[in-house]
């Protein structure tokens, strides 16, 4: 898109437009990266599944295996592996209950569009910033 760069007549105009413009492309920037790392992490609906059956598993084998233990260091381990593994497995039932296919359709949408606004921020934060230059002082 062409923009109105030229209608910048001073160094104070193209300060006003920096401010705001800047604030977009960092918060464009921000926003591609967050989406990134959340395709990034997306996962495998079937590898997502196995964990779930491997961390229940273990969770029944440490519920089965606490009333036995008598206090001490191994029952207070064994207690914080099944809260990890409760942690991890609701995670994962989690991620299952907001990973459908079509989530990651959209969510490969919205990066692209976010990539894009952080790209055409980039550009004109250049130009603008290259008509300052260039006005006399």
């Amino acid at each position: 898109m062409a923009y109105s760069i030229d209608q910048l007549a001073t160094k104070a105009d193209c300060d006003r437009v920096l401010v705001p413009l800047t604030q977009k492309r960092d918060e464009a920037a921000n926003r591609k990266s967050n989406l990134a790392f959340r395709l990034q992490t997306f996962g495998d609906p079937a590898a997502r599944a196995a964990e779930i059956t491997r961390l229940s598993r273990r969770i029944s084998d440490a519920q089965a295996d606490l009333p036995g233990m008598t206090e001490g260091r191994e029952k207070r381990r064994v207690e914080d592996e099944l809260s990890t593994y409760i942690k991890r497995r609701n995670q994962f039932i989690n991620q299952n209950e907001e990973q459908g296919t079509d989530d990651r359709v959209m969510l490969e949408f919205e990066v692209a569009t976010a990539t894009q606004t952080h790209d055409e921020a980039v550009g004109l934060v250049g130009l603008v910033q290259v008509r300052k230059d260039s006005l006399p002082a």
